[in-house]
């Protein structure tokens, strides 16, 4: 239950607000009354008062994002009288807002907003379309129309406006390109070698350029892969790294000792070697940002799609300077894009 006469729940009830004024709004204000009631010993422990607090503020979220998304301009008018959405009471501090699109006889659900109240509230794709499915070589099963793919695309614009966004790339294509973060796999090491036959017992020295490389670790092997690293010492600089023995035994005289030494080798991923090779089939040109780990392609509408590394994060980012153009619009201009992350994305376990 919501008290009305209260001036600011008056205001935001009878204002005509944005998707994102409206949870801004409402949400502080639900987050100032969550904490004064469980701060308070009359109503701390009682739960169903407070889950009642959260369902009323829910509904009240629900009733202003209904009417800011039925009024956005160029919404498919059909698809607005058939858009309705539907407030949910988890726990006494976790609420949903099921987005749900009517026919005659069904109601098919096509998003949920996880924690709508909270400032860690997701989308979670329902019924939306997917990347297998606007890729299929076949024509997919997809439950909607040209309108309807259209009007969920304004409306996912103005959700993510409203700063809600999902929380994994696989769930639907209605989700921007800008800032598309994902998991992927790094090929980042590598392996210098240097043998040389013991002659003698003694001293013994290996060594292997580094062109800049950092080492991770190192071994000194013998023929029969017995580990002799503890030997002796070793030493490196930038360019050189370097095992040194004066202790080497008469036993290893006639046999070869290798020194391997594992480097980080930068950061290669093949899901980079993917995307080139794919672009490539396509005409599109892919080289080397101005970031160290970025790659830009050059795509024929004179945008540039970015992919960024993060290699301690073993992430992928993607950005384009049309922050809102979702994948749906940009693979149907560049199927490559579509392709390559259809090959890619996390669930392929050749990049991750």
């Amino acid at each position: 239950m919501l008290n009305y006469q209260n001036k600011d729940l008056q205001k935001i009830a009878t204002s005509a607000l944005s998707a994102k004024d409206a949870r801004i709004k409402i949400t502080e204000h639900y987050a100032h009354a969550f904490h004064k009631q469980e701060n308070s010993a009359l109503w701390a422990q009682n739960e169903a008062a407070l889950a009642n607090l959260t369902t009323s503020y829910t509904t009240l979220l629900a009733d202003k994002l209904y009417q800011a998304l039925v009024a956005l301009p160029g919404l498919n008018h059909k698809f607005a009288e058939r858009l309705w959405l539907s407030p949910q009471i988890r726990t006494s501090g976790h609420s949903q807002i099921t987005l749900y699109l009517a026919s005659a006889d069904a109601n098919l659900e096509l998003l949920v907003i996880d924690s709508p109240l909270l400032d860690s509230a997701t989308l979670v794709a329902r019924n939306l379309p997917t990347l297998l499915q606007v890729t299929a070589k076949e024509e997919a099963d997809l439950p909607f129309d040209d309108n309807e793919l259209s009007a969920l695309s304004l409306l996912i614009k103005a959700l993510y406006d409203a700063d809600f966004a999902f929380k994994t790339v696989d769930e639907t294509v209605l989700q921007p390109v800008d800032g598309l973060t994902f998991k992927t796999k790094y090929d980042n090491t590598r392996t210098i070698e240097a043998a040389k036959l013991v002659a003698k017992a003694g001293d013994l020295t290996l060594g292997v350029d580094l062109d800049g490389a950092a080492p991770i670790a190192f071994h000194v092997l013998d023929d029969a892969g017995h580990d002799w690293m503890d030997l002796g010492t070793e030493a490196q600089d930038a360019d050189a790294f370097s095992w040194a023995s004066t202790t080497i035994p008469e036993e290893l005289v006639g046999h070869q000792l290798t020194l391997q030494v594992v480097v980080h080798a930068g950061e290669n991923a093949p899901a980079l070697d993917e995307l080139f090779v794919i672009a490539s089939n396509h005409a599109i040109l892919m080289r080397q940002g101005k970031q160290p780990g970025s790659y830009d392609l050059a795509l024929p509408n004179h945008q540039a799609l970015s992919v960024v590394t993060n290699e301690a994060a073993d992430t992928i980012t993607l950005h384009y300077p049309e922050t809102d153009v979702q994948i749906m619009e940009l693979n149907h201009q560049y199927p490559f894009i579509g392709e390559w992350l259809k090959v890619v994305l996390p669930q392929k376990r050749a990049f991750n």
